[in-house]
């Protein structure tokens, strides 16, 4: 059985080396009904770095994908009736409103403000509590996944929950050492974030943060130790600093859609004023 084992994959490398060489060295290196694929084609694909076996397989993969594809074409050109096969005015639209993208975007990005001062992102957040309602509780925490047998986890378990600095510099240099995962989240974090590296789902996580400020639990060989330093449940209002990135992202997307919009505007009132336009 064994034997038979390693004549497979004989037979497996040697087929795959052989289509490596075909592939290479030909010019033609596949064909479906009047489509021809070229190996300047699969050079354009510049797969480098892997064995021949596996440069095999992914030329094999794009080869059946091209075939799929130009199959497609052809079942199609032959199976839609003339009025479905003409795409003219589609493609006519496609291009236009392409054009009409870049030029927008070049005219922007020429002329957008990008600077955000602190009185700017400050009236934002005061002016608009809704936007920042909480979806998920943050929460500011200490995070560690240490072995279950490790000789430092009883000392690292009798600081983890503690708030006395001098206790986190030395939970931190025996976690660094010591532990697998350490960190102590001083910025807010979503929960979703805490869990993971807690290997729980966010409700359990939750519903123990929520119930004793902490987790200590034991599964697969680990221990996982959570302790909370702060938590603004689901509903509330995000901290300033937590959402000055969102602030600055909607300030920006606002102030391109009001270029866009003053673009528009002036290019309508020019045609107007000109008698460019003319409406009967």
């Amino acid at each position: 059985m064994k034997r038979f084992g390693i004549l497979i994959l004989f037979v497996i490398l040697f087929s795959s080396c052989r289509l490596y060489d075909r592939i290479f060295n030909g010019e033609a290196v596949a064909r479906v009904g009047s489509h021809i694929l070229y190996r300047e084609d699969i050079e354009k694909l510049k797969i480098t770095g892997f064995s021949p076996e596996d440069s095999a397989r992914i030329v094999s993969q794009y080869i059946h994908s091209w075939a799929k594809d130009n199959l497609l074409l052809d079942m199609a050109q032959t199976q839609l009736s003339k009025a479905d096969k003409d795409v003219e005015k589609q493609l006519e639209e496609y291009r236009q409103q392409l054009l009409v993208f870049r030029y927008e975007k070049q005219y922007v990005e020429q002329r957008l403000d990008t600077v955000v001062t602190e009185e700017q992102y400050m009236e934002f957040y005061e002016s608009n509590p809704n936007l920042f309602e909480l979806s998920t509780p943050l929460v500011r925490a200490v995070v560690i996944k240490i072995a279950d047998n490790s000789p430092y986890l009883s000392q690292i378990k009798s600081l983890y929950r503690s708030s006395d600095e001098d206790d986190l510099v030395k939970l931190e240099q025996l976690s660094y050492s010591s532990a697998e995962f350490f960190s102590i989240y001083n910025d807010w974090v979503e929960m979703g974030v805490i869990a993971q590296k807690a290997d729980l789902d966010l409700a359990t996580c939750q519903s123990y943060l929520v119930r004793d400020s902490y987790v200590d639990r034991q599964e697969g060989g680990y221990c996982y130790l959570v302790s909370l330093l702060e938590l603004i449940p689901k509903g509330q209002i995000a901290p300033f600093e937590y959402s000055r990135k969102k602030i600055k992202d909607i300030m920006i997307s606002r102030r391109k859609q009001e270029l866009v919009t003053s673009l528009e505007r002036n290019l309508l009132n020019d045609a107007i004023s000109s008698n460019k336009l003319i409406i009967y």
